[in-house]
């Protein structure tokens, strides 16, 4: 079996023909599935690369920040 990562990469990276020959060669009802996983995928992704970055910048200002204000406020 085709592994989830592969289609995902080539349907992201030839996005209007990867549907259009998933739909010929595969029909709707799989084409329809293909594309919830995708978008389910993509927003889990933003999910988690959004809660890194506040993680990331929580981390910067609570650590570095008096520090900084310090360093920068003479």
């Amino acid at each position: 079996m085709i592994k989830f990562w592969a289609i995902s990469t080539i349907v992201y990276l030839a996005f209007p023909v990867s549907l259009i020959l998933s739909y010929i060669a595969f029909g709707p009802l799989f084409t329809k599935q293909l594309v919830a996983t995708l978008l389910q995928d993509f927003l889990q992704t933003m999910l988690v690369a959004i809660g890194v970055l506040i993680i990331l910048i929580w981390l910067t200002v609570h650590y570095l920040g008096p520090g900084l204000a310090g360093w920068f406020g003479g």
